[in-house]
């Protein structure tokens, strides 16, 4: 008898018409779509969004201008602005492999001719005798000196006695001395290429860099007084150009990348002291080896 009553009821169940069992929709939802929002909004709405909307692409379009045109942290100018390096102080004394190779090569006879660049401090640098004084005293009266005392005495008083005349002396005399005065020549010629900084190897090239850097830079225009900070952060930023040039070449050199960041930081804390000392001698140093203040300010990504 349960089971017929269970069955009665679920049949009456199922053919139900109440209410309960299907609610009736008293609303429907409008469609959204953005041409039905944007009819709808009022002309001050529309023009709320729009400036928004324009407000977001100057924002957009000022941060990509600024990312473009940030200088680089490790030469410090920003792009298509080489001219200002190739401008600046520091460029003008520096002396590059490419420049000596592109001199002509020194003559193999007759006078000797010094070299335009010189090794080993022949480069009048020194504040105590001038490169000319250099030149006429290794090249001129140096061979002089040396011709004469090379000759037979009796030829030197003859020479003597005719004011130098050689003409006035007897041929063979004057054989003898045409032969030590080109001797002379030959070890001057020697010499001018011994101290041609086209000569030198990567370090001697180097070596005169410090030394025009220290002489151009320093207050006191002394090669050996390197102490001051733009001299130092002068010879920093040659260093770093330096090893940044070499990294182009060789990309996956890992000693090469910690050394620039490293240069880079310590430059950094050179200006940054040298700002809080005196702020021209800081603007004036920067203008001077074409560096910009956002390559050296705040936190540096290298």
């Amino acid at each position: 008898m349960s089971f017929l009553r269970v069955s009665t009821s679920l049949g009456l169940a199922s053919s139900s018409t109440s209410t309960h069992c299907w609610p009736t929709i008293h609303s429907v939802a409008a469609l959204h779509t953005s041409a039905a929002r944007f009819a709808a909004e009022t002309q001050k709405q529309r023009h709320s969004r729009v400036s928004r909307q324009t407000n977001v692409e100057r924002k957009t379009e000022r941060a990509h201008f600024k990312d473009e045109n940030k200088p680089h942290v490790v030469l410090g100018t920003r792009p298509g602005d080489e001219a200002k390096w190739l401008n600046c102080d520091l460029r003008k004394v520096l002396v590059t492999a490419e420049e000596l190779a592109s001199l002509p090569p020194p003559p193999t006879g007759g006078d000797v001719q010094p070299p335009l660049y010189a090794n080993f401090g022949l480069d009048g640098l020194d504040g105590v005798e001038s490169l000319d004084y250099q030149k006429k005293f290794f090249f001129e009266h140096l061979p002089d000196a040396t011709k004469y005392s090379e000759i037979a005495p009796e030829i030197a008083d003859k020479l003597v006695a005719v004011d130098g005349a050689v003409k006035l002396l007897n041929p063979e005399d004057v054989r003898m001395y045409l032969t030590v005065q080109d001797k002379e020549l030959e070890k001057a010629r020697q010499l001018a290429r011994m101290v041609d900084l086209r000569n030198a190897n990567a370090r001697g090239i180097a070596f005169e860099n410090r030394r025009r850097i220290i002489a151009a830079f320093s207050p006191t225009g002394n090669t050996s007084d390197s102490g001051y900070p733009e001299v130092q952060v002068a010879l920093l930023t040659m260093k770093i150009r330096n090893v940044w040039s070499h990294l182009l070449e060789r990309k996956k050199d890992l000693h090469g990348r910690r050394a620039v960041r490293l240069l880079v930081h310590q430059r950094a804390k050179m200006l940054k002291y040298i700002k809080r000392i005196d702020r021209d001698r800081y603007d004036r140093i920067l203008q001077r080896v074409a560096l910009e203040p956002e390559s050296v300010e705040g936190e540096l990504v290298v």
